[in-house]
């Protein structure tokens, strides 16, 4: 007898072009979510870039306002140390004179303060929550924190001037103001940006009674 033999079913095999259609659907799909990832980069790109300076620039004032208030706490510095005024036998105003030595002192201190706490800074603390990208401020709290990291900061510069200011009848306001600049490249999502922070920080003043001759009006200190 012959042996029986057991045929078993063919597998359907798909109609030709059905797996290139396939591909070519997958490949449509993949180029349509980029499509649409590239257009919602472009389109939140600039408001992250926005907020993420503007929250820089809150940051960093902040370490600058901290920085000149805790060196002038630390070194006891009062406007009698940094600036001589003399008068003539009338009670006059005749001479300001500035210590140079001790401003760019104080100078470079508050820099390298600046600097460290800058260098220092946690991606987290400069992240952009993401619902401050909707526009609505009840929002802007809402949601993760797109993370803001400091790529590299530039060693801050620093240069002092002189504020005259009256007071009333005979009085004149003194300050000395520090101007303190800070530029940095941030790391935000995608990509990076630069940014420049300054705030002015008033250094000492004091109240001078008696006439201010307005030659002294633009007295220039020692660290312009």
């Amino acid at each position: 007898m012959r042996p029986l033999r057991t045929y078993l079913p063919r597998r359907a095999r798909p109609p030709k072009g059905q797996g290139r259609g396939l591909l070519l659907a997958a490949a449509v799909g993949i180029g349509l979510a980029l499509l649409v990832i590239c257009l919602v980069d472009a389109a939140l790109r600039p408001a992250v870039t926005t907020l993420a300076s503007v929250q820089a620039e809150n940051e960093i004032t902040g370490i600058i306002n901290d920085a000149v208030a805790a060196t002038l706490a630390d070194q006891g510095v009062a406007y009698s140390d940094l600036v001589t005024v003399e008068r003539d036998e009338s009670g006059k105003v005749s001479l300001l004179a500035v210590d140079s030595v001790k401003l760019n002192s104080l100078r470079t201190q508050i820099l390298e303060q600046v600097l460290a706490e800058v260098e220092g800074l946690d991606a987290q603390e400069l992240g952009v929550p993401l619902g401050s990208l909707t526009g609505f401020a009840t929002a802007s709290d809402w949601g993760p924190v797109l993370p803001v990291g400091v790529l590299t900061a530039a060693v801050p510069r620093a240069e002092f001037s002189n504020q005259f200011t009256a007071q009333g009848i005979n009085q004149t306001l003194h300050q000395i103001m520090l101007d303190i600049t800070v530029e940095l490249t941030l790391l935000i999502p995608g990509g990076r940006t630069e940014t420049s922070v300054t705030a002015q920080v008033c250094v000492a003043e004091t109240l001078l009674v008696g006439e201010v001759p307005d030659t002294y009006l633009g007295l220039s200190a020692a660290g312009s």
